[in-house]
């Protein structure tokens, strides 16, 4: 028979040094998930800095590299602000009717419609042998048919008020650009600030490039031809764009993550 007398348990002492033991093992790996649970955190933020910062360089960079501060498409600027004309459509006039109240000029289209309403800029040759009278003119369409063609290309017949066969003679091959005014700049929306575009003609901003740092998140400079500081609008050769980011996150220095970045576009002169 098995004699029982002879097994031997564990004492106090030995039972306490394995929980003291576990405690101690257990409180490191929590150390260890704690600090990979915080670098991930602090890599997943530093990666959304760097993906906001280039999203917002390119957002700008797309807009601003297509106006001409020489033609006048820079409408105010400011240190955390700029408005601009902002091309959106583009023709090439291939018939001209003064007869018609009001007049109508047929133009191929080079990419999207013009459309009832948009702004645009026709040019005016006017005088063939003289270059001092050419001249952008600004009109409204008010009315576009887009179902018309011109030398079996797709056109448009774009209805346009004040405009006179005298002193604004829109000539065959002339260009006519549509165009929507906006404003970029740092917005707060939802307690949190935003690169963001604001139509002229609409109350609140739509934010595109967020969240940036509140105040300092976006700054302009404005340089002209040899890079002197301008506040002249058509003195503007080149534009220099700061981003600011910051998370909500702790490094391993206890300061918040944060990044920035700094470029300059050249509008089209």
């Amino acid at each position: 028979t098995m004699n029982f007398q002879n097994r031997r348990g564990f004492t106090l002492v030995e039972l306490l040094v394995v929980v003291v033991l576990g405690g101690f093992i257990v409180l490191a790996i929590y150390q260890v998930l704690i600090t990979n649970s915080r670098t991930y955190a602090v890599n997943n933020a530093q990666i959304q800095g760097q993906q906001t910062l280039r999203a917002g360089l390119d957002v700008l960079f797309g807009e601003l590299r297509e106006i001409s501060s020489d033609e006048g498409d820079i409408v105010a600027m400011a240190s955390d602000s700029i408005t601009i004309r902002t091309p959106r459509a583009f023709g090439l006039v291939c018939a001209t009717d003064y007869s018609s109240s009001p007049p109508t000029v047929t133009a191929l289209k080079a990419g999207p419609p013009i459309l009832s309403g948009d702004s645009i800029f026709i040019f005016a040759d006017n005088d063939v042998e003289r270059y001092s009278d050419d001249v952008w003119l600004p009109r409204r369409v008010q009315n576009s048919d887009t179902t018309a063609t011109c030398a079996a290309g797709s056109a448009q017949t774009l209805t346009i008020s004040n405009l006179t066969s005298t002193s604004d003679t829109v000539r065959l091959g002339a260009p006519v650009r549509a165009f929507e005014i906006y404003s970029y700049g740092l917005y707060e929306i939802d307690g949190d600030h935003y690169l963001g575009r604001r139509l002229s003609s609409a109350g609140s901003p739509d934010p595109l490039v967020g969240p940036l740092i509140p105040d300092r998140g976006l700054a302009f400079r404005y340089l002209d031809a040899v890079g002197s500081v301008t506040s002249v609008p058509s003195e503007v050769a080149q534009i220099e764009i700061i981003l600011r980011y910051r998370a909500d996150v702790m490094d391993s220095r206890n300061r918040l993550v944060s990044d920035s970045i700094v470029a300059r576009v050249y509008p089209r002169n």
